[in-house]
Formats: C-alpha cells, structure tokens, sequence
C-alpha cells in the first residue's frame, strides 16, 4: 500500500535529462522557491516550466500582494497544496473557489485558507491564536 502523499501523476516528467538539466538551471537562475529533489511535491513546477517554454499565456508568475512572495497559477498546484483550489487541473467539482482576492471558500461558503492569516502553526503561536 503506497503513502497517501505519494505522487498520483500530479507531477509532469520532462522528456530527458538534457530537459531536466535545462528545469533545474531556470530553477536556480530565477530563484524559484522548489526543491528540484523532492520525491512528492505540492506544485507541478516543471509541468508550470514546460508551459512556460511552449509560451502558455496561463504560465505566468507574479508577486502576491498578500505576503509579497512570489506565486505561481493555481492550475499547477496539486491536491497537496494548502490553497488548492478549483482553478487546478487536478480539481474535481466541489473544489474550494477564491471568493476574493485572498480567501478560499468551500461549496458552502466555509473559509478554507486565508492568504492574509497566519499559515503555519508557528505564526499562529507568534500571533496568539491556538
């Protein structure tokens, strides 16, 4: 029986090694935030990179103003992502949908993820939240 957070195809595989070479290069030249190692992944940055070079008008990056980091489109995210969402390839209906420019709702209106909040268990302590 494979883990739960195995990869379920979510992770696009480049064509060779001259292209994984190529993908590892962009990721250290732009300072993109992946880890080119890891076995399981939340993003499908190298299917994002593959848009990318074919001039997919969807693979475009940006500076998020909620936490100035940089971000990718959720169309790569995986269903392991923390703000997966209904504009992923990977979504079935009942996703969550962005309602605005930095929440997520459920179906039934429940706030799933707010960019604006604490994420993580550290900055909720930090912030006094339990």
């Amino acid at each position: 029986m494979g883990s739960p957070l195995a990869d379920q195809g979510w992770n696009t595989p480049l064509r060779n090694q001259l292209d994984e070479w190529q993908f590892q290069k962009w990721v250290t030249d732009n300072n993109v935030p992946f880890n080119t190692d890891a076995k399981v992944s939340d993003y499908d940055m190298r299917g994002f990179y593959r848009a990318l070079q074919r001039g997919d008008p969807r693979a475009q990056s940006a500076v998020n103003p909620n936490d100035q980091q940089m971000h990718y489109p959720d169309y790569w995210k995986t269903p392991l992502h923390q703000s997966f969402s209904a504009e992923s390839q990977w979504a079935k209906p009942g996703a969550p949908q962005w309602i605005n420019d930095h929440q997520l709702a459920s179906p039934s209106g429940k706030i799933v993820f707010d960019e604006t909040g604490p994420t993580d268990r550290i900055a909720k302590l930090l912030a006094g939240v339990k």
